[in-house]
């Protein structure tokens, strides 16, 4: 499907800004295809500075731009904005955006232009702390690219009033961790199913793997792995299960007892 990217949002008359992740030639070849366009490296006048060879390029976009389809899907990110928001307050918004704090007071360098990333923190986060991330933006497209997902154009739209831009440290909000903690836990599992071969799975059933864990203080991958293959086997979901731990069970005792209530729960169904 061709991305048709709309002249109006919220019935306000938009112009949009194409921001191209960093991929290989990535800026020989976006110079030679612009016409006239206003470009600027995402990274120029920031902290990261020193890696401009490998920074983002934002792009101002005329209407019905060719760029849409020239620009790859899989490392660009559409924001539109108002007619009053110009070129350098986009580019300042998005360089606000570059660094972030999570709950714990790790910090460190966001990198939300890669689609791969956006799928998981813009379609995953509360509606209204992506609006108050947006800022000065009306509403975002992405290639989706998660594990769990179909491969799509996926389009966010504000539904609450702008962030302020004043600071450049953005702080993590629940909801926007547990996005971002849903990319690792996903690519965890593609990873345990590639090791083991198995080319079908039941997401939201493996993805309560990690929960079950966590909360039976279990942190042997080998007691995880066996974990995942009883779901796979007996595809049972571990909250479907009459299952209480007690103080004195290790992690091997609670599998094989999960074991015997998925085997049962198995003997009933059929």
């Amino acid at each position: 499907m061709m991305l048709v990217l709309d002249s109006h949002c919220n019935d306000v008359a938009v112009n949009w800004f194409a921001l191209v992740n960093d991929y290989h030639n990535m800026h020989a070849e976006v110079y030679e295809r612009i016409s006239g366009h206003l470009v600027e490296p995402l990274y120029l006048s920031t902290s990261v500075e020193s890696l401009l060879n490998r920074s983002p390029l934002l792009i101002a976009l005329y209407e019905q731009d060719p760029m849409t389809n020239i620009l790859p899907k899989e490392h660009t990110l559409y924001f539109s904005a108002p007619l009053n928001v110009s070129f350098d307050v986009a580019l300042a918004q998005l360089r606000n955006r570059l660094h972030i704090q999570f709950s714990g007071n790790r910090r460190g360098l966001f990198h939300y232009y890669c689609p791969s990333v956006a799928s998981y923190f813009f379609e995953r986060s509360d509606t209204i702390d992506t609006g108050k991330w947006l800022g000065c933006f009306s509403s975002l497209y992405f290639y989706r690219q998660t594990y769990s997902d179909l491969a799509k154009w996926s389009k966010v739209v504000v539904v609450s009033e702008g962030g302020e831009l004043a600071s450049n440290l953005w702080l993590l909000t629940e909801s926007q961790e547990n996005a971002l903690n849903d990319k690792y836990h996903e690519n965890e599992i593609v990873q345990w199913a590639t090791e083991n071969n198995i080319k079908e799975l039941n997401w939201q059933k493996q993805k309560m793997v990690h929960l079950f864990c966590s909360q039976h203080q279990i942190t042997d991958p080998q007691i995880s792995s066996r974990l995942r293959h009883l779901i796979q086997r007996y595809d049972v979901a571990l909250n479907d299960l009459n299952f209480h731990s007690k103080s004195h069970q290790t992690s091997e005792n609670i599998v094989e007892h999960i074991e015997y209530l998925m085997s049962r729960e198995n003997a009933y169904v059929c």
